[in-house]
Formats: C-alpha cells, sequence, structure tokens
C-alpha cells in the first residue's frame, strides 16, 4: 500500500487543481446488502460540498443519474459506468441510449421473475441496464446458476455482462469508465481517480498519466492503494 506517499502528494497538490474523478459505492460509501439505503451521509455530503468549492469534481458510478442525485444532490455526474453524463447542470446521453432504456425495461420485466426461483435475489431496472443483486443469496451453486441465466439474457440482447462484488449486471455495450472519464478530461491538467471495483480498472488502464488510486488490497493497475478507512482522510488532506 503507498498510502504514505499519497498523503504526500495531496500536501503538494497546493500549487495544482486536478480534476477529481470519483466512485461511489465502495469508494465514498461502504458496500452494503441493501444497495438502495446507501445514503451519503452528513460527513460525506460536508465533504463533497467543500470539494466541489475547491476542484471540478465528478462522481463516476454504475448508478444512474435519479438514483445518484437523490443519495447526494446536484453534482458533476458519470452515470451507468459513462452512458450518460449530467455536467454543470445539463444532461447528455450516449447515441442510442434510448434504445438500451427500452430493452432494459424489456429484460427487467420478463426477468422478475426469476426472484421466485432464486432465494435472496433483488433485481433493479436502470434506466439503462438492469442489475441482479446477490448479496443475499449464501448458496454458491444458486450464484452460479443465476450467472448462467444472466448470461443467456445477455446474448439474447446484446448486453455486456459484468460481474462485480454481489452484482451481477446488464449494461450498454462498449461503455465503461475509462472512456467516459477521458471524455471530460482536459489534457492540460492533472487528474485524480479514485475507485474500489473492476469497473474502475477501466478508468486505470484509459488515464495511465492520472494518479490513479485503487480502495482496497485487490490486484490493480491503479498507481496507488489505499484503504477505504483512508479514502476520506486522504480527501480532506487535499482539501487543505
Amino acid at each position: 500500500m503507498n498510502e504514505n506517499k499519497l498523503f504526500e502528494i495531496a500536501r503538494d497538490m497546493k500549487y495544482i487543481v486536478p480534476q477529481i474523478f470519483l466512485d461511489y459505492d465502495g469508494t465514498l460509501v461502504p458496500i452494503v446488502k441493501d444497495p438502495e439505503l446507501n445514503q451519503a451521509d452528513g460527513e460525506l455530503m460536508n465533504l463533497l460540498s467543500s470539494f466541489a468549492r475547491v476542484y471540478e469534481t465528478y462522481i463516476v458510478t454504475g448508478r444512474d443519474l435519479k438514483e445518484i442525485s437523490n443519495f447526494i444532490g446536484e453534482y458533476n455526474i458519470i452515470g451507468l459506468h459513462g452512458a450518460i453524463f449530467h455536467i454543470n447542470g445539463e444532461t447528455l446521453a450516449l447515441p442510442g441510449f434510448q434504445k438500451y432504456e427500452e430493452i432494459s425495461m424489456k429484460i427487467y420485466r420478463e426477468s422478475y421473475n426469476m426472484v421466485d426461483k432464486f432465494q435472496g435475489l433483488r433485481i433493479y431496472r436502470k434506466s439503462g441496464g438492469v442489475l441482479f443483486h446477490t448479496g443475499n443469496i449464501t448458496d454458491k451453486c444458486t450464484i452460479k446458476s443465476l450467472k448462467e441465466a444472466v448470461k443467456s439474457i445477455a446474448l439474447r440482447y446484446n448486453m455486456e455482462l459484468y460481474t462485480g462484488i454481489d452484482i451481477i449486471e446488464l449494461r450498454i455495450p462498449g461503455v465503461n469508465k475509462g472512456s467516459a472519464i477521458k471524455m471530460v478530461r482536459n489534457v492540460d491538467r492533472q487528474a485524480i481517480i479514485i475507485g474500489d471495483d473492476a469497473t474502475d480498472e477501466d478508468a486505470f488502464k484509459l488515464n495511465p498519466d492520472a494518479i490513479t488510486v485503487k480502495v482496497g488490497h485487490q490486484s490493480t493497475v491503479a498507481r496507488y492503494s489505499i484503504c477505504y478507512s483512508s479514502v476520506r482522510p486522504f480527501l480532506r488532506a487535499l482539501l487543505k
């Protein structure tokens, strides 16, 4: 872990105003069994408010805009892993987004009866994807069977299949956080990218010149690693 080096970088940032790209779940808030309840706490709300006044800050998340906005309020947001952008009060979606909104609704309606077959499964419809949450499924064989079922749905509708911590997700193909961040980056400015999941690895890989920070102990291409409990202290150090 390179946390000491990271905090040295934070101290040296007083003459540099970088763009900041922050994942939400697992980075700013912990991973929880009920993702619909993962509201930002008061400390985080104050921290984000301070950050937005000092830095050009983006929340980069797999959640859709409505959901994440309900959690944190009005900020620059890159949602659905990079399929939709809410920047300076304006919302823009990638070409073909409406098509996938319709597909995701159809998949959600057709697959919701799977909650009866796979005990503990919860299904969430996003505006451009479908999330199968496995946090309450304890049997590994059940999860394996579920993955095969979702894989067949992905093939049928030409959706991209992604598996992460307690989730199996169908999302818009060809979309990833790395490409999305590159679209809004200013090439003449430093960037700091912080995230914890496999989706954030795309952000690290496609932005190798940035200060990339992995939250957790897993293998990563990021330049630095930090434990979850040190993320907010690091952000506060940047503010100072």
